[in-house]
């Protein structure tokens, strides 16, 4: 008994230098993984500065995949270090973005479809262009049968940057958020036929349907510098060869001044993008020039001065 009333005391003592020790090695490991993160993410932005000005199409794919598989490799290799930290959220990042009309799994899809793809070192890329430090790139068209006919137009923008806050503290804890100075000013397309006769124009300003700031907020292991965004697209009309892409960014520099960065793609239209033909709520000529550049070769200038004006078609943007 005499034993046992010593032995207690020591055992307590020993669990608690157990409990100690064990909470100030999760607080190294935790301290030490956010290093090892930042660390990656330093080294990415650095090695991203100089892909982004890649000369052509081809360089920037390249360039961009061993990018993306140094970085995965990075994350893992985090990973494997800090087995029971895997997977957490990356430093200094907000929650999930406020749903508004919409379902958290769509920005979930929207990032899977990028990040997964670039795990397993595919690249979906249809075109890709460098402007103001940035590089906007049209990465898939999709077309989505319901519960409306319509296309899906996922676009990146890689390289604005990020601006961190310290907002008054809550609960004792200062509250840091994290934001991108980026405004999508815009889509705009033109549709050509197997001629390069103009055919109609679509026009879209503001931001797309879906748009998601840094989106390791979603997943863990997404690389840092990008912005996804989703465009949701009428069916295109019958008749279309070719399609021209304008795809508009403002950005703010350190200095506050503001810049538009654009890209303008000019590409092969797929079968699956058209649908019927459009109603009258859509652009058939922006203006009396364009119609009669769109008038077949012959036909009188009275004529396609007759084209309809110009109306600008509504995107269907979820509410």
């Amino acid at each position: 008994m005499r034993l046992f009333k010593i032995a207690l005391p020591i055992l307590f003592a020993a669990g608690l230098a157990l409990l100690g020790a064990r909470a100030w090695t999760d607080q190294a490991d935790a301290a030490a993984q956010k290093l090892a993160l930042e660390h990656a993410r330093s080294q990415f932005a650095q090695r991203a500065a100089v892909v982004r000005a890649a000369p052509d199409k081809d360089r920037y794919r390249d360039d961009l995949r061993a990018l993306l598989r140094a970085w995965f490799a990075d994350q893992a290799q985090v990973g494997n270090r800090f087995p029971l930290l895997r997977d957490q959220p990356a430093p200094f990042v907000p929650p999930p973005p406020r749903v508004r009309g919409g379902d958290l799994r769509d920005w979930q899809q929207l990032a899977e479809s990028s990040v997964s793809s670039w795990r397993e070192g595919k690249l979906d890329l249809i075109e890709t262009a460098a402007a103001q430090g940035l590089r906007l790139d049209l990465l898939r068209v999709a077309s989505v049968p319901a519960p409306q006919p319509h296309l899906t137009a996922d676009v990146a923008v890689w390289g604005a940057p990020e601006e961190t806050q310290l907002d008054e503290p809550e609960a004792g804890k200062p509250v840091q958020r994290v934001s991108v100075p980026l405004v999508f000013k815009g889509l705009a397309l033109r549709f050509f036929d197997a001629k390069g006769a103009l055919l109609a124009r679509l026009d879209g300003g503001g931001e797309p349907a879906l748009r998601l700031d840094m989106p390791e907020r979603l997943v863990a292991d997404a690389p840092p510098g990008v912005t996804l965004g989703r465009y949701e697209l009428p069916l295109f009309p019958p008749g279309v060869a070719d399609v021209e892409w304008t795809l508009s960014a403002q950005v703010r520099s350190a200095s506050g001044e503001t810049r538009v960065a654009q890209a303008v793609w000019k590409i092969k239209a797929e079968p699956g993008w058209s649908g019927t033909a459009w109603s009258g709520d859509k652009v058939i000529a922006e203006s009396e020039s364009e119609a009669r550049a769109a008038a077949p070769e012959g036909e009188k200038p009275a004529q396609a001065a007759a084209a309809p004006k110009a109306r600008h078609a509504v995107w269907p943007i979820r509410e």
